[in-house]
């Protein structure tokens, strides 16, 4: 009698093999023969559910995505009662940056998202990038005593303050920078530091 395989349970293998790969090598490391290599199987057998390279990664950074928002946004969204809101906003924008081990993991695949849209640009906007502004427009709006959106896709639109647009595109590209030099430079800028430089820039956001 023939095998029964379970398909989803060996794409989940092979996504996970991917995973460890990305960490080692980056995207360029994502090829179907070592992917298979990575996982034990065949690359015969990995052409069995991906017909190329391009097919695999484009699977790979589905896969990625969706677990870093599982992961990430639980931490985000959790709440935080008796902190000030700028404290709040600052313990929501830490669990972005590259702060531990957990986290520069779930950097370096963040890294590899961005590599696969630089390289396949998708229609309209990042979604990836369209996620990062939303959650930093809504910490502004936070600050400046604005009420949350109704919902994520009015998250997504420019803010009617104007305040609150300009100081989230300042916090995302602050932030940006800030999750490369912990991973780039880590001796010139720790933990504690950024934490601290985080904490500086929040402080400057104007009240109204």
């Amino acid at each position: 009698m023939p095998r029964i395989v379970d398909h989803d349970q060996r794409r989940a293998e092979l996504a996970e093999a991917a995973v460890r790969v990305i960490l080692r090598e980056g995207l360029d490391g994502v090829t179907v023969r070592g992917v298979a290599a990575e996982a034990g199987f065949s690359t015969g057998a990995l052409r069995h559910y991906f017909a190329n390279q391009k097919a695999l990664q484009e699977y790979v950074i589905t896969t990625v995505t969706h677990r870093l928002r599982d992961q990430a946004m639980p931490r985000i969204q959790r709440p935080r009662s008796g902190e000030p809101p700028a404290e709040v906003v600052a313990l929501m924008i830490e669990e972005l940056l590259p702060l531990d081990a957990q986290r520069r993991e779930e950097y370096a695949l963040w890294i590899a998202i961005a590599e696969w849209e630089r390289r396949h640009v998708p229609p309209g906007e990042s979604r990836t990038w369209s996620d990062q502004r939303s959650l930093y427009r809504q910490c502004i709006a936070a600050l400046r005593g604005q009420p949350a959106a109704a919902d994520p896709a009015a998250a997504a639109r420019p803010h009617p303050d104007a305040e609150v647009e300009v100081w989230a595109a300042l916090l995302h590209t602050f932030a940006d920078g800030l999750a490369s030099q912990l991973v780039n430079t880590p001796g010139e800028v720790s933990p504690d530091s950024a934490r601290r430089l985080l904490r500086s820039l929040l402080a400057a956001v104007p009240r109204p």
